[in-house]
C-alpha cells in the first residue's frame, strides 16, 4: 500500500478553503477577450508616474500601499486565465519536446502580455516594474519555462530603454511590437556570470565599426532571437565600471554561431544555447550608450529585470502548494483525508506564509529599485528562488528521489504525487 512520507506538506483546514476560495473565484474570472490590453488607455502608465504614487503614498502613510489597482487587478486576472487556458494544458508537453513554445508566445503577444515595458511611443504598452511582477508570477505558475521565454524579452530590452537613442529604439524596440518575435541578452561567459567584471568578450574600434570576439553561455532565447544586447569589453585597463560598452548586434550578422541547445533540469523548453563572437564586424550607431558606460548600462537594466525574476520564483511555489493541497484532499490514510492530519497540515500553512512574505518582498524589491534604494533587490530575488525551490520539492525529497524524477520527466502534479507516494516512484523507475 502507500506509504506516508513524514516530512509531506499538507493543508490546514484554514489553508484548504482560502485555496477553495481563490479557485471558485478563478473559475469566474473574465476571459482574456474581455480586456484587450493594446487597447486599453487605462493600462498604459509609465514606470515613472506609478513609482511616483507608491512614493507619495510612502510619504503620507509611512511606508508604500501594495494594494493593487483595478488596472493591476485586471493585467492579474488577464494573466491567470492566459496561464490557465493557454499554458498549462501544454506545459508538459513543452517540457517533454523541449521546443520553443512559439504558438504560446505568439497568444501572449497578441495579448499584450509579451513586451509590457516599451514605451507607447515604440507601440508598447509603458507599463512598469509592478506590473511587470504582477503578470510574471501569474505566468509562472503555469510554467517557468515558458515565462521565461516570455520573459527574456524584458532583459533584452532593459538596455535599449534605458540608454538607447530614439533611433535605435524605433528600430528595434519596434520590431518587437510590431511582429512577435525574440530578443536576448548577451552578457554571461562560460568563465563569468555574476562577475561581470571579468568578462572577456571584446569589442574593438575600426573606423566607424567595432569588431567584437567572444563567447557568451547560458542565453536565454539564444538561438531563437532577432537581436542580442552584447555586452563586450573596450578598453582592457580600465577598472570595470569604465571598461565595458553595450551594443545592439543583428542575430544574422555574419560571424556569429549559435550553439547547440542546452538540456536544461527544468524550464526545459526555454531556449538556452551558446553564442560566438569571431569578427563581427558593428556599426557604431548600434553602440549603446557612451564608450566605457556599458557596466553601468548592464546593472541598470538588471535592476529592473530582477524582480520579474522574483515573481516567478512565487508563482511557481504558489503552484507547487496547490498541487500539493490538492492531492492531500484527495488521498485519505486511517479513513480520512491526509489533509486533516495536523501535523501536515501546519507544514503548508508555513508554505502559505512563505510564499505571503515572498510576494510582499518582491513587491518591495520594486519599490526599490524605483526610489534607488537597491540593496535589497538581489538578495531578494535569490532568497525568492531559495524559497521556491525549497517548497516546490517539498525539502529534502527533491534530493532523495532526484535520479528517478529526471529519467520519468515528471510534471510538477507527478512530483507533488510521487513525494507522497514513494512507492510510485519506484514501481514507475525506468530502470526496473
Amino acid at each position: 500500500g502507500d506509504q506516508v512520507v513524514l516530512t509531506v506538506v499538507m493543508a490546514s483546514a484554514l489553508v484548504i478553503a482560502s485555496a477553495k476560495r481563490i479557485a471558485a473565484a478563478a473559475a469566474n474570472m473574465a476571459r482574456p477577450g474581455d480586456l484587450v490590453l493594446a487597447s486599453s488607455k487605462t493600462l498604459r502608465m509609465t514606470q515613472t508616474n506609478h513609482f511616483s504614487t507608491l512614493h507619495a503614498e510612502a510619504e503620507e502613510h509611512g511606508g508604500p500601499s501594495f494594494t493593487l489597482s483595478e488596472e493591476q487587478n485586471a493585467l492579474k486576472e488577464t494573466a491567470r486565465t492566459f496561464a490557465a487556458e493557454e499554458i498549462i494544458p501544454v506545459a508538459a508537453e513543452y517540457d517533454r519536446t523541449m521546443e520553443f513554445p512559439r504558438p504560446v508566445f505568439n497568444k501572449a503577444w497578441e495579448m499584450g502580455l509579451v513586451n509590457t515595458h516599451i514605451p507607447e511611443e515604440y507601440g508598447g504598452l509603458g507599463l512598469g516594474c509592478m506590473e511587470g511582477v504582477i503578470i510574471g508570477e501569474e505566468l509562472a505558475y503555469g510554467c517557468t519555462g515558458i515565462m521565461t521565454a516570455m520573459e527574456a524579452n524584458g532583459l533584452a530590452e532593459a538596455p535599449v530603454i534605458l540608454a538607447g537613442t530614439h533611433e535605435q529604439k524605433m528600430k528595434y524596440l519596434g520590431r518587437l511590437t510590431e511582429e512577435p518575435l525574440q530578443a536576448a541578452y548577451c552578457v554571461t561567459e562560460p568563465g563569468a556570470g555574476s562577475d561581470v567584471a571579468g568578462l572577456g568578450t571584446s569589442a574593438q574600434r575600426k573606423g566607424d565599426s567595432w569588431l567584437i570576439n567572444g563567447q557568451k553561455m547560458w542565453i536565454t532565447n539564444g538561438g531563437v532571437a532577432n537581436w542580442y544586447f552584447v555586452l563586450a569589453k573596450t578598453d582592457p585597463k580600465a577598472k570595470a565600471g569604465a571598461a565595458f560598452t553595450g551594443f545592439i548586434v543583428d542575430a544574422d550578422s555574419p560571424g556569429i554561431s549559435v550553439g547547440r541547445k542546452e538540456i536544461n533540469m527544468g524550464q526545459r523548453c526555454s531556449d538556452t544555447r551558446g553564442i560566438t563572437f569571431e569578427d563581427v564586424l558593428v556599426l557604431d550607431e548600434n553602440r549603446l550608450g557612451d564608450i566605457g558606460h556599458g557596466f553601468k548600462v548592464a546593472m541598470g537594466a538588471f535592476d529592473h529585470t530582477r524582480p520579474p525574476v522574483a515573481s516567478g520564483a512565487v508563482g511557481l511555489a504558489r503552484r507547487a502548494m496547490d498541487e500539493a493541497i490538492a492531492y492531500a484532499t484527495q488521498r485519505k490514510t486511517m479513513g480520512i483525508p491526509i489533509a486533516n492530519h495536523q501535523a501536515v497540515s501546519f507544514m503548508i500553512a508555513d508554505m502559505a506564509m512563505g510564499i505571503e512574505a515572498a510576494r510582499l518582498l518582491t513587491y518591495k524589491a520594486v519599490v526599490s529599485t524605483s526610489t534607488r534604494t537597491h540593496t535589497h533587490t538581489p538578495s531578494v530575488s535569490v532568497y525568492m528562488l531559495d524559497h521556491a525551490r525549497r517548497r516546490a520539492v517539498f525539502h529534502a525529497a527533491m534530493h532523495a528521489y532526484s535520479q528517478h524524477i529526471h529519467a520519468r520527466r515528471a510534471t510538477l502534479s507527478d512530483l507533488c504525487s510521487m513525494l507522497f507516494r514513494p512507492s510510485a516512484l519506484v514501481s514507475s523507475s525506468p530502470h526496473r
